[in-house]
């Protein structure tokens, strides 16, 4: 059945973090198999695809560890015209939502119109929790009209649960494998190989701020060079930016090894720094509801992956504890150091680690989700009709 579905984000499209890579890489996958996808959104610019409304002002603001944009009050008017206009079968939210654009899609929509919410997020402390809260109560009434729930990770459907009072199904953040394989061998092995340079090279690919660990990483390599068990010729590359950058470039500055910092990479350079690592290193403390870069990294390269031990990353890795590593410990850097160097200096361990590791891209990988996805779909358009 060939459905009409709008995607509804609070947020921009001119960005591609997480949640817009979630319903972009979904999206395409959903209109290769005939669907119409639109995206109903804040304010964009710069559309990345076609079928792009955006329908609001957005303002930034600080919250998860992470700089984000919200809605400003959306026109109605607007709205009214994009949902008359699209004839949707489907509207697929993504939560938490603001009641000033997503809400007033959902009151807005027609009847008829089955409703999807996926929740992405996960907090970092209790003030996000009790923030999460209260925008459950204020979007209460809007949320009823939602027939069908997914979480991308178990502790995303937590989030869920103690916000919104909902049950939700688990369905996972996809990842198009195929894509970032190809991506990877147009940059060719020329290119792999100039970033990859002489000797073991680790890569950390993220924003410097505190939660995703570039300080924790640095401090590895510190504890490393002081008990002398770093691999001879290891350097380091730390791609992102973000509030912290400077201070981890002053803190690098006082180590032996070689630390680069290129800055922000774009989307379509990334499978090759990610290809170029003997190792890749996202020792994140928290406030992951998935590891989409963690995928994105094994599907890229044919390194393995080591990650910070919290409740997105460890699901994400299905509890692999040999490539998740403590975070919450005063130990906690010697761990990490005790680590890279095995993950170097054993040849059997990388094997044996890169093989699981290779085998969870079935279970993520973009078919397999929209398989499932579309699965959830059914169940909603047939839940509202039955209304």
């Amino acid at each position: 059945m060939t459905l009409s579905i709008g995607f509804v984000f609070d947020d921009t499209l001119d960005v591609f973090d997480g949640v817009q890579q979630h319903i972009l890489t979904l999206g395409r996958e959903l209109g290769r198999r005939g669907h119409r996808v639109q995206y109903l959104v804040g304010q964009t610019a710069h559309p990345p695809v076609d079928g792009v409304h955006s329908l609001s002002r957005n303002v930034m603001v600080s919250f998860n560890g992470n700089r984000m944009r919200i809605p400003l009050p959306a026109p109605k008017a607007p709205i009214r015209r994009v949902l008359e206009a699209g004839h949707f079968d489907l509207l697929h939210v993504q939560a938490p939502y603001s009641p000033f654009l997503a809400g007033r899609v959902i009151r807005a929509a027609n009847p008829a119109t089955a409703l999807v919410a996926t929740y992405h997020i996960a907090p970092t402390g209790s003030l996000q929790l009790l923030g999460g809260r209260l925008l459950g109560m204020i979007n209460r009434r809007t949320h009823r009209r939602i027939d069908r729930v997914i979480a991308v990770s178990p502790v995303a459907a937590s989030y869920a649960r103690q916000t919104a009072g909902v049950p939700s199904r688990v369905v996972a953040n996809p990842v198009d494998v195929a894509a970032l394989r190809r991506a990877r061998q147009a940059a060719g092995d020329q290119e792999v190989a100039r970033l990859h340079g002489q000797g073991p090279h680790l890569v950390f690919l993220g924003r410097f701020v505190a939660r995703k660990g570039a300080g924790i990483l640095l401090s590895a390599l510190q504890a490393g060079e002081r008990a002398g068990i770093l691999p001879e010729g290891l350097h380091v590359t730390m791609a992102g930016k973000g509030p912290l950058l400077e201070d981890c470039r002053r803190k690098a500055a006082a180590l032996r090894t070689p630390v680069a910092f290129p800055g922000f990479v774009d989307e379509k350079d990334k499978p090759a720094l990610l290809a170029s690592s003997d190792l890749t290193v996202f020792p994140s403390t928290g406030g992951e509801s998935f590891g989409i870069v963690l995928l994105e990294a094994i599907a890229s390269g044919t390194a393995p992956v080591l990650a910070g031990d919290n409740p997105g990353y460890r699901s994400t890795l299905m509890g692999d504890e040999r490539a998740l590593v403590p975070v919450d410990s005063p130990n906690t850097p010697d761990l990490l150091a005790r680590r890279i160097t095995q993950a170097l200096g054993d040849p059997s361990w990388r094997r044996n680690v890169r093989h699981d590791q290779l085998a969870l891209l079935d279970r993520y990988d973009v078919t397999t989700v929209a398989d499932q996805v579309e699965e959830v779909y059914r169940q909603a358009i047939q839940d509202r009709r039955l209304m």
